[in-house]
C-alpha cells in the first residue's frame, strides 16, 4: 500500500475524507456506548446481590471507542502535516498563493468526546471559589471610614491643636521668660552705684528703678511708678524726697510715704547681694507698707 505521500492530490484528499469519517463514526460509537452503560447502570446495581463479590470489571466500551477515537486523530494529524509542506511546494511552484492549512476537525471531535466522558466534575470549583472569595459586607463597611467620620475626626484634631496653643500662650503670658537686663528680668549692678545714705538716687530707666541706700546702710531698688494712680514721679533734691507731679504724694528718701492720695509706700524689688555685686530682679516686685504704717508720715494716723 502507498504511504501518504506518495499519493496524488486527488487521491491524498480521499484519503484525508475517508480517515475523517472513520473518526467520526468512531466517536458516534463511543456515544451510543456511553449511553447504553448509562442505562444498564441502575438494573445492575438492582439485580446485584449484596452478598456475592463484584465480578472483574471489563473495559468499558466507551474507553474502547475513546482510545479509537484518539488513533484515528492522530492519523489525521500526520496525514494533514505531510500533506501541508507537499501542497505548499506545489502551489509556489505552479506560481499560486499557498492553501490554508488543514483543519484537523477531528481532534476537536476527540477531545470532546474525551470530555464528555469525563463528565462536569472539573466546574464545580470555580462557584466554591468564588464565594471563598466573597467578602463580608458589614466588615468592609466598617473598615471604611466614611464622610462623617473624617469630619469628625478633622474637627477634633483642630480643636485639640487650638486648645494647646492657648494654653501654651496663656502660660507664656501669666509666667514670660525676660532675658536680663530688660525690665521684667535681671540687672546686675556694683554696690557702688546705690552711693551712701546721704547721696541722691541714682535711676535706671531700662529697669525702670531707683538706685538708694537706706538710713540702715542697705541697697534697695525702688520703683518709679506711683503707687496712686502710676504715674512717674521725680526727685526734688532741694526738698530732698520724691514728689509726684499728678497728684502731690509724696515720699521719703527710702521711698516712704509721707503725704498725699497714695495708699502705700513706693514699691521696689527684690535684690540679692554677692559681694560687691548687687543684682536687682525686676520680675519680683513687693510692696511697699500701708501709708498708715509708714514711719515718715508727716501727720500720725
Amino acid at each position: 500500500m502507498a504511504t501518504i505521500g506518495e499519493l496524488s492530490g486527488d487521491e491524498r484528499e480521499q484519503r484525508a475524507a475517508e480517515l475523517k469519517r472513520k473518526m467520526q463514526e468512531a466517536a458516534k460509537r463511543a456515544k451510543a456506548a456511553r449511553s447504553e452503560e448509562a442505562a444498564a447502570a441502575p438494573a445492575r446495581v438492582e439485580t446485584t446481590p449484596p452478598a456475592t463479590t463484584a465480578p472483574k470489571a471489563e473495559p468499558a466500551p466507551a474507553a474502547a471507542a475513546v482510545a479509537s477515537a484518539d488513533s484515528a486523530t492522530a492519523t489525521v494529524e500526520a496525514v494533514a502535516v505531510a500533506e501541508q509542506p507537499s501542497t505548499v511546494e506545489q502551489a509556489t511552484a505552479d506560481g499560486g498563493e499557498p492553501p490554508a492549512p488543514v483543519e484537523t476537525t477531528a481532534a476537536s471531535n476527540g477531545q470532546g468526546a474525551i470530555a464528555a466522558v469525563s463528565g462536569p466534575t472539573g466546574a464545580t470549583a470555580s462557584p466554591v471559589a468564588a464565594v471563598e472569595e466573597e467578602e463580608d459586607p458589614e466588615a468592609a463597611a466598617r473598615r471604611e471610614m466614611n464622610r462623617r467620620e473624617f469630619l469628625m475626626y478633622s474637627w477634633g484634631a483642630a480643636l485639640g491643636l487650638l486648645t494647646l496653643q492657648s494654653g501654651v500662650a496663656s502660660f507664656l503670658f501669666l509666667y514670660p521668660r525676660f532675658r536680663e537686663g530688660e525690665f521684667g528680668g535681671s540687672f546686675t549692678k556694683s554696690l557702688s552705684d546705690f552711693g551712701d545714705p546721704s547721696a541722691a538716687p541714682t535711676g535706671d530707666t531700662t529697669g525702670k528703678f531707683w538706685m538708694v541706700t537706706t538710713s540702715e546702710g542697705e541697697p534697695k531698688a525702688i520703683y518709679m511708678v506711683c503707687t496712686h494712680l502710676g504715674c512717674l514721679y521725680k526727685w526734688v533734691g532741694a526738698n530732698n524726697r520724691f514728689e509726684c507731679p499728678c497728684h502731690g504724694s509724696k515720699f521719703s528718701h527710702d521711698g516712704y510715704y509721707i503725704e498725699g492720695p497714695a495708699p502705700r509706700s513706693l514699691d521696689y524689688f527684690e535684690i540679692a547681694q554677692d559681694g560687691d555685686q548687687v543684682i536687682v530682679n525686676t520680675g519680683r516686685k513687693v510692696n511697699g507698707a500701708p501709708a498708715a504704717e509708714s514711719p515718715a508720715r508727716a501727720v500720725p494716723a
